[in-house]
């Protein structure tokens, strides 16, 4: 099976909502990215947008957190194809103008984090803070195939911020329609 990045389309990004997060009511922009299933989400947060800047709602709506922003036509085929290890946290979009609602989104917190990079066989970058630590920046992922063997949908340990579909899911959001999303395949040893 292959796997892919899940990205935001910006290739097809006219006239799109693009949505700026307000009061975040205690939460920090990664808790969201860590990978960890949220107990207490405030279902206040809002996220708003300017409709003279953008108005075509998608499925994957843009915002300045890089949170995963999900309409609930992207949660229901999920959750009726029996895709685990993700959580629906609710959150409100409102237009900024005329605060009408736009109904149905949710943050999307995939909560499956797999140690399944392979090092070895992805290209990278290493840079060294001091002494006693190194930072890499991973230009080409490798993935390890069977650590991620029967997931369809996660992220990576230590690499948070990237996130990984099966050609499952890839297949679900193409053959329904789902717009704001892009893919780019990603190499399995």
């Amino acid at each position: 099976m292959k796997y892919y990045e899940i990205l935001f389309d910006y290739e097809n990004h006219e006239d799109i909502i693009i949505c700026s997060s307000n009061e975040l009511y205690g939460f920090e922009q990664y808790d969201v990215e860590s990978g960890i299933r949220i107990e207490k989400w405030d279902d206040r947060i809002t996220f708003t947008y300017d409709p003279n800047e953008g108005n075509r709602a998608t499925d994957f709506l843009c915002n300045d957190l890089d949170w995963f922003l999900v309409s609930n036509r992207f949660r229901n085929i999920m959750e009726s194809n029996n895709i685990e290890g993700i959580q629906y946290l609710n959150i409100t979009v409102e237009n900024q103008l005329n605060q009408k609602k736009l109904k149905g989104y949710s943050v999307l917190n995939i909560c499956n984090l797999l140690d399944a990079l392979d090092l070895e066989h992805s290209i990278y970058d290493e840079f060294e803070i001091d002494e006693n630590e190194k930072v890499i920046f991973v230009k080409q992922r490798t993935l390890k195939s069977e650590v991620i063997k029967g997931n369809d949908i996660f992220k990576l340990k230590g690499d948070n911020f990237v996130n990984f579909v099966s050609e499952k899911v890839k297949n679900l959001i193409e053959n329904n329609g789902l717009t704001g999303f892009d893919f780019s395949e990603v190499k399995i040893i």
